[in-house]
């Protein structure tokens, strides 16, 4: 797009502010412009296309006017693109590398192109050089969003990350929803990360905690950090130990599962191909539940010797703690050791591994429970 160019200082009042509505407002980058110019001036021109000789369009900068302003300001130095206005909007528009526009203003300067200059989606994806669904995809949002949520973003008063993450979604299931969500956002702050939280959570609730939710957030958040407190002092409390038989609980859960589905999974007729995948999946499995075995004997065996060694007595070597006796004899009678009969050591099948046609013996020892 070729269009001539001149800077020079003109004066605010000859600007025409028609699409501040499409900008978000940014206080923090407001104050800290404020502080730039109080140091140093303005060092970049705002970009404007001359209407007249005494009006001029303002298309970018519009938190610079904003910090100009505040600073006491009567003029500002000005790029004055000799164009048409919608072309001006789109070049840009597509200075993704000088400035990072956000979705909502994205959505906000297609309506306008549409609108105001009646051009296509189809035609503004191609001078955008983007595809028909993402302009489409951007104008969605200002459809999904309320006015009153879709201002209080303008403004500033809510984030554009919480309003594209969780409100657009949260308008599309429920409208008074968001509205009620977005008035607690402007009450309390509420980080990205609990934002996220609270979302991930609305979504399995049922209606009645839902309402719940969105009426008192802040309470939503107290009880799930006292659930947490609470499930620390319990991991606390059981140590390692605790997480390692939950773990195992877990695991015996989907072992139950698995077998269930055995019938479903495997079945006269089933592919060569569908049955190997099936049991090389179980045989890298039984790996590790023989290797979880193997290493819970070595473990106790080292244990039950240095106990056998600690309370022997050398003047009455066969006498024993009947206690000591006991335990021993418990443990082993669960879990036999690798000297016990071959009718006690567990569990033998036979299965097709790896889906050949030639049966193998798979012997697998199993604990009890």
């Amino acid at each position: 797009m070729n269009h001539s160019t001149e800077i020079r200082e003109i004066e605010i009042g000859q600007i025409d502010l028609r699409y501040a509505h499409t900008r978000i407002h940014k206080p923090e980058i407001v104050s800290s412009l404020v502080n730039s110019i109080g140091r140093c001036g303005q060092i970049i021109p705002v970009i404007t296309v001359k209407e007249d000789n005494f009006s001029f369009i303002l298309i970018d900068g519009y938190l610079r006017i904003a910090s100009l302003k505040r600073c006491g300001k009567d003029t500002v130095m000005a790029e004055i693109w000799c164009c048409e206005e919608a072309e001006a909007l789109i070049q840009v528009f597509m200075r993704t590398q000088e400035r990072r526009w956000e979705a909502l203003e994205q959505a906000y300067m297609i309506k306008e192109l549409q609108e105001r200059h009646k051009l296509s989606q189809g035609k503004i994806a191609s001078l955008m050089g983007k595809d028909k669904s993402w302009v489409s995809r951007r104008v969605s949002l200002l459809h999904v969003l309320p006015d009153e949520i879709l201002e209080m973003v303008r403004r500033g008063h809510v984030s554009i990350w919480a309003a594209t993450r969780v409100l657009a979604p949260l308008a599309r299931a429920n409208q008074d929803h968001a509205k009620t969500l977005t008035e607690s956002l402007l009450k309390d702050h509420i980080s990205t990360r609990d934002l996220t939280t609270f979302f991930n959570y609305y979504q399995k609730a049922n209606r009645k905690q839902r309402d719940n939710m969105v009426l008192k957030p802040m309470l939503f958040f107290k009880a799930l950090h006292a659930r947490e407190e609470d499930e620390e002092t319990r991991w606390l409390k059981g140590g390692p130990e605790g997480k390692w038989v939950k773990d195992l609980k877990i695991a015996g859960h989907i072992f139950r599962r698995l077998i269930q589905e055995v019938p479903v999974v495997i079945y006269k007729g089933q592919s060569h191909l569908d049955r190997r995948i099936l049991l090389t999946a179980f045989e890298d499995t039984r790996g590790l539940i023989l290797s979880l075995e193997g290493k819970i004997r070595r473990f106790d065996n080292d244990d039950n010797s240095r106990n056998q060694t600690d309370h022997s007595d050398p003047v009455r070597s066969g006498d024993q703690d009947p206690k000591n006796q006991s335990d021993s004899r418990c443990f082993q009678e669960h879990c036999p050791s690798d000297s016990a009969e071959t009718g006690k050591r567990g569990v033998v099948e036979t299965l097709p591994l790896r889906g050949d046609q030639t049966s193998h013996t798979g012997s697998v020892q199993t604990m009890p429970g």
